[in-house]
């Protein structure tokens, strides 16, 4: 029925046959690994970047870490978020959707807003004490907060990027493409994720792609964002960071 109503009638037929859907969705399914979470990571990798982007009160505060496995070489992802209780009220068609989340883990619905920006800042610190942080990029139109919050956490200035977005983050997502398609990237198989790489829409500018909030609507892509963010920094190839923990045996790998 699907195929027929997709020749004849010119449906498209799910999120893998949208015209403007984001290409690296078609990969992404089979880049999951056995879940792991941010501790793991940071053993197994010998540098880690970080992307932060949303945080409004009508947007999810979207974490990304991207790991360079110090074995294999590929970039492992590890994703989280937060939103204020007022976004499952004003998207009441999401809301089921944003407790799963917040079942699996990967969602954290906050008492009041800033309880995210500080739950952001923490986990920056703990990549940072192990000795592997790189940098951390951010959209610069969200920095204020978040800034403030992450030097207060000791987070070296120095190490906090402002991401350039629009058509500049072409080459980010178009990385992002490949190193999914080349089976390099990989993630734990967040439901999250998975959502809000079929949320993504894709507009061209000229030589350029983007993705943005605005053309994904009410759906939420934060989390894909921080992603792009962390992946222009990892793309920049890193020197590998001597660890604290390593040499104290504690994260081992």
């Amino acid at each position: 029925m699907c195929g027929f109503l997709a020749k004849h009638l010119n449906c498209e037929i799910g999120i893998s046959l949208m015209s403007n859907r984001w290409a690296g969705a078609d990969f992404w399914e089979s880049q999951a690994r056995p879940a792991f979470d941010l501790d793991d990571l940071i053993s197994r990798s010998d540098v880690v970047d970080v992307g932060i982007d949303g945080g409004g009160l009508d947007d999810l505060l979207g974490f990304a870490a991207i790991g360079r496995d110090s074995e294999t070489r590929e970039w492992l992802l590890w994703t989280h978020a937060w939103a204020h209780p007022s976004v499952p009220e004003r998207r009441k068609s999401e809301a089921a959707r944003f407790k799963d989340f917040e079942k699996d883990g990967d969602l954290t619905l906050v008492a009041k807003i800033g309880d995210d920006v500080t739950d952001v800042a923490d986990l920056v610190a703990k990549i940072e004490m192990s000795g592997k942080l790189d940098r951390v990029g951010c959209d610069p139109a969200g920095l204020g907060g978040i800034l403030d919050a992450l030097i207060e956490a000791d987070i070296p200035e120095e190490k906090i990027i402002g991401i350039s977005q629009g058509w500049k983050m072409t080459g980010a997502i178009k990385t992002t493409e490949r190193k999914l398609a080349e089976g390099v990237l990989v993630h734990g198989g967040q439901n999250m994720m998975s959502w809000c790489c079929g949320n993504a829409r894709v507009e061209p500018r000229g030589n350029a792609v983007i993705i943005t909030k605005q053309a994904a609507g009410y759906a939420k892509i934060d989390p894909l964002m921080a992603t792009f963010n962390a992946v222009s920094l990892m793309g920049l190839n890193p020197e590998s960071a001597g660890s604290i923990y390593n040499d104290q045996g504690i994260f081992t790998g």
